[in-house]
């Protein structure tokens, strides 16, 4: 018996569980063919990661059902050269989320110093630093 799949069955449809019908509907008409996902509940959000395109997602809705955004794990060497260069004087780039809003589009990037404190820069798409901060 293979065990480990048992107990992921078990975490997933329990934690699907708690999550209201309407935003896995509004996920399902969203999504074609998500791979592995799995839903989590913070304070004010549900959150369905899961995979496409080899690259994690996490789709971001509200309790009532309503789509907030879609936060995309990108490869280092897909970020847009403009983002890149903004954040390269910050330090060494260590993570990137693109954020994609129905209106916008931001990038969150992780960033390590010389001195190995890492920042969170959060960009807009023209690669103005929107916010700061040590994580």
């Amino acid at each position: 018996m293979d065990f480990k799949n048992l107990f992921r069955k078990i975490f997933n449809d329990s934690q699907e569980s708690v999550t209201p019908q309407t935003i896995i509907d509004t996920f399902n008409n969203q999504f074609d063919s998500p791979l592995n996902t799995e839903w989590h509940k913070t304070d004010q959000f549900y959150e369905a990661i899961f995979y496409k395109n080899e690259l994690e997602h996490i789709a971001v809705y509200r309790a009532n059902g309503t789509y907030v955004c879609l936060k995309i794990n990108l490869q280092l060497e897909s970020i847009p050269d403009a983002i890149y260069q903004a954040t390269k004087s910050h330090g060494e780039v260590m993570n990137a989320i693109k954020i994609n809003y129905a209106d916008l589009q931001n990038f969150e990037i992780i960033v390590r110093d010389q001195n190995l404190i890492r920042y969170s820069l959060l960009l807009d798409a023209q690669g103005e630093i929107v916010d700061k901060k040590i994580v």
